[in-house]
């Protein structure tokens, strides 16, 4: 099954699949297991077996009746006939899967053994008294190890042209402790294969029923357990085809019952959802023709990316509202208060010309002249939102502005709070916008970042091209500002300095937007504020 095909299956499905593959592995794992298990535990039983038999019946052979055999090399030699017999004994008195034999102890050439006496059985199969034996490498290394360390050892598993077999050697050895003859004792291995082939039908056949039953008992079990599982996906699809009046049966079952109870708490929180959605309409003066058909979740969405598109739309108005209100007492205010401001300074000019006054009365004029001209500067704010100068567009080279700028501003911030000026321009950026406007820009940011690091710091300015616009970031180490702080940014009136009036920023805001770009802040407080500023790049043949 392809993995395709298995992604198209139902849950239910995907779940029965995947447990019975499990299930089915693990069992396929033991019944292997098992069977090499219990094909081990045999052939070592059988290994063991002839070791203790070939220990036990070398007693039995007299090194001097070997020795006898050894000298005669008469097949027809009586020594040879005991020798035989004795053999001949060890498959009568143990079992028919063991065979005897006695093979003189030493290699000829190309690996060549000699037996000494075999019994009758082997006897029929052409193995005769001093007939030769070309062995095995499994068999030779058993034979020398025998040999060598002069106790019993045993082969592997191994076959050869009369079959297979495991062979245990017993050395036989001399009155002086010299090796003279080895009996062997040969398990044979087909017995192994009858008990695997037994074995392993014994477990194929338990493994077919045991995956039956497993088969049935999972459909059966998790038809059971997945019952509220379709309930809910029966109840996900009505919600999906319209339907929120879809309720599933709180099952008994602990993490099943919270997952219907939050279903039905959805579908509920859907039609209210949907209610209100039809309110918000009637205050829009339209409802939908089809708010209520089967595919109404769709077009729900639908409508609801309308509604915040129109209240968007509604809250630039309010916006192009306030501002155009802000640009007509802006205008009023230029009329009725500038020229009465301009006499009083005027007065209060030539008064501080006198020479007769005192040094607390020339303070106090002084004064007046220093709030005077605060005042007209918050008049010049509001008609820079009233009348903004972004009529003449033209190319503008940002790293010049940022230059003047700093050359500006470098003295003031130094002398007033000790505050080092930075600056890391690229060569040439070129934006699209107003030249005084974009400079008004940097200077008041510039500024307020200065007045906001209250003892001492760096203020750095960086300048680059970020993807299509002119970027210029404004990095200071100042007092920095809350997440609400920044919320307010831009707004009328709102401003963070004792004497502020937020109709700066504002205006910053204001001419930013018409170039086509965007502000951005970034602070933290106690760790100061980064202000980046976004102009469209110059594109030529783009006015």
């Amino acid at each position: 099954m392809c993995k395709k095909h298995v992604n198209d299956l139902p849950f239910y499905r995907k779940i029965l699949l995947l447990s019975f593959l499990i299930t089915f592995v693990a069992v396929v794992s033991t019944a292997g297991f098992t069977f090499f298990y219990e094909s081990k535990q045999l052939t070592n039983q059988l290994t063991d077996r002839a070791r203790g038999v070939a220990s036990l019946w070398s007693v039995t052979i007299p090194a001097e009746e070997v020795e006898k055999a050894i000298d005669s090399h008469d097949p027809k030699a009586p020594s040879i006939q005991r020798l035989n017999y004795s053999v001949g004994l060890i498959q009568t008195r143990n079992a028919k899967y063991l065979e005897g034999y006695i093979m003189e102890a030493k290699i000829e050439k190309e690996n060549e053994l000699e037996f000494l006496a075999v019994s009758k059985a082997d006897q029929t199969s052409e193995i005769n008294s001093f007939s030769k034996y070309k062995a095995g490498k499994e068999f030779l290394m058993a034979f020398k190890r025998a040999i060598s360390e002069k106790k019993v050892t045993s082969s592997g598993h191994y076959h050869d042209r009369y079959g297979g077999w495991i062979t245990a050697f017993q050395p036989i050895l001399d009155n002086d402790g010299k090796v003279i003859a080895v009996l062997a004792v040969d398990v044979d291995a087909s017995t192994i294969d009858h008990f695997k082939r037994k074995i392993g039908v014994y477990l194929l056949s338990s493994l077919l029923i045991i995956t039956m039953l497993i088969y049935f008992i999972l459909r059966w079990g998790l038809s059971k357990v997945l019952k509220p599982v379709h309930e809910i996906i029966s109840g996900i699809d009505a919600v999906s085809s319209g339907n929120f009046d879809v309720k599933v049966g709180i099952s008994n079952q602990s993490d099943m019952g919270k997952l219907g109870k939050n279903f039905n708490h959805m579908t509920a929180q859907l039609t209210e959802l949907f209610e209100r959605l039809s309110e918000t309409y009637k205050e829009f003066g339209s409802i939908p023709k089809n708010i209520g058909n089967v595919h109404r979740v769709e077009e729900a969405i639908c409508e609801m990316e309308k509604i915040i598109a129109k209240t968007k739309i509604q809250k630039e108005l309010q916006r192009a509202e306030k501002m155009n209100a802000i640009g007509q007492l802006a205008a009023s205010v230029a009329h009725e208060i500038r020229n009465p401001m301009t006499v009083v300074r005027g007065f209060l000019q030539i008064f501080l010309s006198h020479e007769q006054l005192s040094e607390s009365e020339l303070s106090y004029i002084q004064l007046m002249l220093d709030e005077i001209n605060r005042a007209e500067k918050i008049i010049n704010d509001y008609l820079s939102l009233a009348k903004p100068d972004l009529d003449h567009i033209e190319m503008v080279n940002v790293t010049d502005v940022v230059i003047k700028v700093a050359d500006l501003m470098n003295t003031f911030a130094f002398m007033s709070k000790n505050i080092s000026l930075k600056t890391n321009l690229d060569e040439a950026v070129f934006v699209r916008g107003n030249k005084s406007e974009l400079k008004q820009v940097i200077i008041n940011i510039v500024k307020n970042g200065i007045e906001a690091m209250r003892s001492g710091g760096i203020l750095s300015i960086n300048v680059k091209s970020f993807k299509t616009y002119g970027l210029i970031e404004i990095n200071d180490t100042g007092i920095g500002m809350s997440a609400e702080e920044m919320e307010r940014l831009g707004t009328a009136f709102y401003s963070l300095k004792e004497k502020g009036t937020g109709i700066g920023l504002m205006v910053c805001y204001q001419i930013v937007e018409r170039m086509k770009g965007r502000i951005e802040v970034e602070s933290e407080k106690e760790e100061g504020t980064t202000f980046r500023v976004y102009i469209p790049l110059w594109v030529e043949g783009n006015l």
